[in-house]
């Protein structure tokens, strides 16, 4: 009888170790598909985090908030405390700085420890296209270095090519176009130019101190497209032409046309890694 009892206590305690084996086996699998699914659930937060950050550069440079070279690093995006993106953005074919790219990188729970990340890139995105819209230049107000009593300064900014500005002294001069108020705009065009050798171009809030464009390109010749900016003052600094004798010309500019930008973005190559 003893050895019965006895054999029947060990087979309960075979059928125990068994259940718990199965047990512990189930709780390490529900623990381990967990862990699974909250990894997956962090690797998609990282992935939009970072959409957020990309979602972010497009607006700034779209909306003129900021210009291409920007970058940001937010630590709590959506305001819940947890994640954080780092985005860069960067011209990718420069110097001719006609494609954008931009990089977000997203991270769960923060950029410097984090358990889940993700990178977005946008590459090769078009820059804004120059608009052949309405000429700025036909509400400014013009004035010159010097002008000529029948080819005054306004003769250049009346759409009318028939007429032109003529300076009233030989040598370098600077055409000067007053908008008013603050104006967006990112390329001049000059035409019927007549004994200039070259132009740059400068822009001021005040009148006072003058910046010049940056990142100016011409193409075609006599058209100037440079990075859009927002001032009311745009001077045209004019080199002349030396003449066979070897004394400056006195320039001459039928029409100075301005215009803005058409703004937005186009659509560029969409990649994402871990």
């Amino acid at each position: 009888m003893i050895n019965k009892r006895g054999f029947a206590l060990l087979l309960v305690f075979a059928v125990l170790v068994a259940l718990s084996s199965i047990l512990f086996a189930f709780l390490a699998m529900v623990s381990g598909e967990m862990r699974n699914v909250s990894a997956g659930l962090q690797n998609i937060q990282a992935f939009y985090i970072a959409e957020a950050g990309r979602a972010k550069a497009r607006w700034a440079l779209t909306t003129d908030e900021q210009s291409v070279g920007w970058g940001e690093t937010n630590n709590d995006p959506f305001g819940i405390g947890i994640g954080a993106y780092v985005v860069t953005t960067e011209y990718s074919d420069a110097p001719t700085n006609e494609q954008v790219t931009i990089t977000s990188k997203g991270y769960v729970p923060d950029s410097s420890n984090p358990s889940a990340k993700r990178q977005v890139i946008e590459s090769d995105i078009p820059a804004a296209a120059t608009s052949t819209g309405s000429n700025l230049s036909l509400g400014a107000t013009a004035s010159a270095s010097s002008e000529g009593g029948k080819d005054p300064a306004s003769d250049a900014i009346d759409g009318d090519s028939k007429s032109k500005w003529k300076a009233d002294d030989s040598g370098d001069a600077w055409l000067k176009l007053d908008f008013g108020s603050s104006t967006t705009f990112n390329q001049v065009v000059i035409n019927g130019q007549n004994k200039i050798d070259s132009a740059t171009f400068y822009h001021s809030a005040d009148d006072s101190g003058y910046s010049a464009v940056t990142n100016m390109t011409e193409d075609p010749t006599w058209t100037f497209t440079f990075d859009e900016v927002s001032d009311r003052y745009l001077r045209t600094n004019i080199v002349a032409t030396t003449g066979k004798k070897g004394k400056a010309d006195t320039p001459e500019v039928d029409e100075l046309e301005t215009y803005g930008s058409s703004g937005g973005l186009g659509r560029g190559e969409f990649s994402t890694s871990w």
